[in-house]
Order: structure tokens, then sequence, then C-alpha cells
């Protein structure tokens, strides 16, 4: 082989090597490209997952306080409605819940919670606000898998809230609440405005078959 020619072949030889470098730094991420976003079945797979992990976790906490029911405020609070709100041009999954308590048990409440998420291997801390006469006390977890942030918040009237975030993941949060809902309406009975802990997980529904319509008067 000529000169030119082996010099030709080691320069599409490392224009090679360059370019799978640079696919492999796509898919992974790493040296600060970019990474390619799950889209489709792959997307509704990992979001699944993701669901699964941190609503089994928040419904531990919440049998640990009262096995309900708690109570739901609104659709986009019940967990499963996926959001870009601080993601970026990806998605993550919050919920709130709220349910009320003997005032004189909370302490404990407060404590078992504690104990139960550092038995679950999570690191807590704790937070005490006062304002007048309502003064409340939380558990609280933060930046630890599945979540953002997990908030337990006792308030000294009885009043209990846990509202959880996940963490961000990548991928397109429109398409997914498509594959999710399609066009149904949520607020028109697809999710509950109730649930207690040991109630079943779902993950999507089926439009055009709302299965949480309330009662029809007597």
């Amino acid at each position: 082989m000529s000169r030119g020619g082996a010099r030709a072949k080691r320069r599409a030889t490392s224009a090679l090597a360059v370019a799978m470098l640079f696919a492999v730094s796509i898919l992974t991420g790493c040296g600060g490209g970019p990474v390619v976003k799950p889209t489709g079945d792959e997307l509704f797979a990992q979001a699944e997952e993701v669901y699964f992990e941190y609503r089994e976790a928040v419904n531990g906490v919440l049998a640990v306080i009262s096995d309900g029911p708690w109570e739901v405020d609104g659709s986009s609070a019940y967990g499963m409605v996926p959001s870009s709100a601080g993601c970026g041009d990806g998605w993550n999954f919050s919920l709130a819940r709220s349910t009320k308590v003997d005032p004189a048990a909370q302490d404990q409440m407060r404590q078992d919670v504690a104990d139960h998420l550092t038995d679950a291997g999570y690191e807590v801390e704790g937070m005490d606000l006062g304002s007048g006469e309502i003064t409340s006390s939380d558990v609280i977890v933060r930046e630890q898998a599945p979540f953002s942030l997990l908030t337990v918040t006792f308030v000294d009237n009885g009043n209990v809230l846990v509202v959880a975030d996940t963490a961000c993941h990548p991928g397109d949060h429109f398409e997914l609440n498509d594959m999710l809902f399609g066009d149904a309406q949520l607020a028109k009975g697809y999710l509950p405005q109730q649930e207690s802990p040991s109630d079943p997980l779902f993950f999507g529904i089926t439009p055009g078959d709302p299965q949480f319509l309330p009662s029809p008067a007597p």
C-alpha cells in the first residue's frame, strides 16, 4: 500500500472512531453531550416504573399515619399527571394528599413517619414553623430517589398534608400525557377524589370509560 493510501486509511479509521465516540456520548450524556430522550413505548415503560416506585413509597408513609381515605385536591394533584415544571424539557410526577387526625397523636405519628423513612433507607430532616396560634412540623426527604422532595406536614389542628415530587426524567411530557390520558377530561371521573393507601395502583386510563364517577344522589 502506498503512503498516501495508508494515510487515507488512517484518516478514515480516525473519523470512524470519532463518530462512534460521538454516538456513545449522545446516548450516555458523557462529556456534556445531549441525552437521547425516550419516546413511545420506552417513555411509557420508564414512566410506569417511576410511577409505581414513588407511589408505593408514598403509600407506605400514608399508611403509617392513617389507613384513609385521604383527600385528593384535584386531578393535577392525584400523582399521575406528568409536568415539566422545574424539569426543563423533561418531566416529573407530583401528588398531594390530606387528612385529619387526632392532634394529640401527631407527635408520635411524626416520629413513626421519620422512623419508617429511616428504616426504608432515607435520610430525613425536620422543620417546625409557627404563625400566631397555628404551628406545624415537617418530616422532609430531599433529593433521594425516587423523590426530588417529599414533605409530610403535621399542623397542630390535626390536619396532615403529604406532598411528593419525583426527580426529573428525560422525555416529552406532552407525549407522555397523551399516551396516559388521550383527550379525556380527567375531572370527569377518571381519577379518584379520595384514595386509601391500600387501594390498588393503576397507570393510565381508558378514555371513554371513567371509573370514578360520583355516586348518583338518592
